[in-house]
C-alpha cells in the first residue's frame, strides 16, 4: 500500500481541497455566516510562504472554502519562509478588523510585526495603510489574539525572552491596548514561562469564562509535551498582571494545537484548533502520508467550553441551541474478568459514539484501544490507582508511532466514566469525563476502518452511535 493510499479526507473536519494549512486565524458569525479564517499555503502541501486562506459555514461543521482573504504582497510581509502569519479576528462597527504578523526580512534578520487588516464583507480585506500598527520586540514574535475588555481593545501577543529555538530561553506572553483598533501601547509582559514551560509561547488566546480568567497557547520545547496548554487565573489589565493560579491541558493527546476560542450565534464558547503541532512542522518530522496534488493539514471538530470547579470541559459541538439527552444508551455490553470486549462488531469507517463505563471499585485501571485491519492500535489506559491517564503509541502505525506518554489527572474516585469518540478520515478525538480529559491524535489505519475495544475489569458499558446531520 503506498503512503497516498492512506489519505482519507475527512467529512466533518475542514481541509483545503489542496493545500497547506494550520493555524485557525479567527472565528466569526458575520452576515448570516461563520467566517474561519486560517494560515495556509494554498499552492502546495508544504509549509511555506504564507496566507490567510477563508472558508464559510451555516453550522460550523459542513465548509465551504472561499479564496485566501490575505496574501503576502506588501514589503513588510516579503520573505519566502514568511508571509502573513496567524492572528484573528474582531467584528466592530460592521466591519471585520484582521490583525496578523507580518514577516520579512530587515537588514538580513527575520523580522516579525503586527498589522491589520479590515472588511466589509468578510470576504475581501484591504490593509491598513501604515502597517505595520506594532514593531518588533525580540525575535520571536508573533500571533495577536483582541478582545474588548474594561473599556478598550486588550491584544495578546506570544513572544520569548530569546529565541525559540534555544532551549534556555522562556516564552512570553505580551499586553498591549487601543482604543480605536489602530493605536496600540504597549501594556508589559502578562506571564513569562517558567523553566520547562517552553521556550516560545505560540498562538495565545485569553477570554473571560464564569468570572475567571483563562489564558492559553501552544509552547514550543515545553518538556512534558503537552501541545496547548491553558493558566486560570485574575487579571488586572491596567496594570498588566495575571494572578496565575494554575496551569493544564486542554488535550493531552499529541495533536491539538494553536487552539483559539470564539463564540457562536448562541454567545456561547468554540474552541477550534489545528489537528498538528510544532513537532510536525515539515523541518522536524514528517507530517504523514501526503501527495503532490493533495493537503495536508486539518481543522478539528469545534467544541463546546465549559468551566466546571475551576477546570475547562471541552465537548463536541452541536449546531442547534439544545444539549444532548445523555439519558438514552440503547446498546449495552458487559465487561468481566477483564476481557477485551468491542463496541462493534466490524470494523468502520466512520465512528461517532458516546456512553458511559460504570466500573466497581474493585477495577484499578481501564483501558480503550483504537486499532485498525493490521493490528496497529493507540491504547489509552485510566489508571485509577495512581491517578494517571496513558497514551501508548508503541504499536501504532509507521507516522504515529512514537511510544508511551503519562497524564497526572484527578480520576481516583471516578465510578462513571463518560466517553465520546470521534473519528472522521484520518482524525480521531476521544472526550472523556464529560469532556474533562480531551484526546485528539492523526490516524492512518488501513482501508480507512478501525474498531474499539474496552478492557476493565467488572463494568457495564453503555453507549449509542450519534448522526453528526441530527
Amino acid at each position: 500500500m503506498s503512503d497516498c493510499e492512506f489519505i482519507f479526507r475527512p467529512k466533518y473536519h475542514f481541509s483545503l481541497n489542496k493545500g497547506w494549512i494550520n493555524d485557525p486565524n479567527g472565528l466569526v458569525w458575520f452576515c448570516g455566516k461563520y467566517h474561519l479564517y486560517f494560515q495556509c499555503n494554498p499552492y502546495s502541501n508544504n509549509w511555506d510562504k504564507m496566507h490567510w486562506g477563508h472558508a464559510v459555514s451555516d453550522d460550523l461543521i459542513h465548509w465551504e472554502e472561499c479564496k485566501p482573504v490575505l496574501v503576502p504582497d506588501r514589503i513588510y510581509e516579503d520573505y519566502s519562509k514568511g508571509g502573513c502569519f496567524s492572528g484573528s479576528v474582531v467584528v466592530y462597527e460592521d466591519k471585520i478588523y484582521a490583525f496578523y504578523t507580518a514577516v520579512t526580512l530587515v537588514n538580513g534578520e527575520i523580522t516579525q510585526r503586527q498589522c491589520m487588516a479590515y472588511s466589509f464583507d468578510g470576504y475581501n480585506f484591504i490593509k491598513y495603510d501604515k502597517n505595520p500598527i506594532i514593531e518588533s520586540i525580540g525575535i520571536d514574535f508573533r500571533d495577536p489574539k483582541v478582545i474588548y475588555h474594561d473599556g478598550e481593545w486588550q491584544m495578546v501577543v506570544g513572544g520569548s525572552d530569546g529565541s525559540a529555538l534555544d532551549r534556555d530561553s522562556h516564552g512570553r506572553i505580551y499586553l498591549f491596548h487601543s482604543d480605536d483598533l489602530y493605536n496600540w501601547t504597549y501594556g508589559g509582559i502578562l506571564y513569562e514561562a517558567k523553566d520547562g514551560e517552553g521556550t516560545m509561547f505560540e498562538c495565545p488566546d485569553i477570554f473571560e469564562l464564569n468570572g475567571k480568567w483563562v489564558i492559553t497557547a501552544s509552547p514550543m520545547n515545553r518538556t512534558d509535551f503537552l501541545p496547548t496548554i491553558y493558566m486560570v487565573g485574575d487579571i488586572n489589565f491596567k496594570n498588566c498582571i495575571f494572578c496565575h493560579e494554575y496551569t493544564d491541558t486542554l488535550d493531552f493527546g499529541p495533536h491539538y494545537y494553536a487552539s483559539q476560542v470564539y463564540k457562536d450565534k448562541y454567545n456561547r464558547y468554540i474552541s477550534i484548533a489545528w489537528i498538528g503541532g510544532w513537532e510536525w512542522m515539515p523541518w522536524i518530522k514528517d507530517h504523514g502520508p501526503s501527495t503532490e496534488d493533495g493537503y495536508r493539514g486539518i481543522m478539528s471538530y469545534p467544541r463546546l467550553v465549559y468551566i466546571e470547579d475551576g477546570r475547562l470541559k471541552l465537548l463536541p459541538y452541536n449546531s442547534g441551541n439544545d444539549t444532548r439527552d445523555k439519558s438514552d444508551y440503547p446498546n449495552k455490553l458487559r465487561v468481566s474478568d477483564r476481557l477485551k470486549s468491542n463496541l462493534f462488531n466490524e470494523l468502520k469507517e466512520h465512528v461517532y459514539i458516546n456512553g458511559i463505563v460504570s466500573r466497581s471499585r474493585s477495577s484499578t485501571d481501564l483501558s480503550i484501544s483504537i486499532f485498525d485491519m493490521e493490528g496497529h492500535r493507540i491504547l489509552i489506559t485510566l489508571d485509577f490507582l495512581f491517578g494517571n491517564i496513558i497514551t501508548d503509541y508503541t504499536e501504532a502505525d509507521k507516522y504515529i508511532n512514537n511510544g508511551p506518554r503519562i497524564y497526572k489527572a484527578d480520576i481516583q474516585d471516578k465510578s462513571d466514566i463518560e466517553f465520546t469518540v470521534l473519528k472522521d478520515g484520518n482524525v480521531l478525538e476521544l472526550y472523556l469525563l464529560d469532556g474533562k480529559y480531551d484526546f485528539t491524535s492523526m490516524i492512518y489505519p488501513k482501508q480507512n476502518k478501525i474498531g474499539i475495544s474496552v478492557k476493565v475489569k467488572d463494568a457495564v458499558v453503555r453507549y449509542r452511535e450519534i448522526n453528526i446531520e441530527e
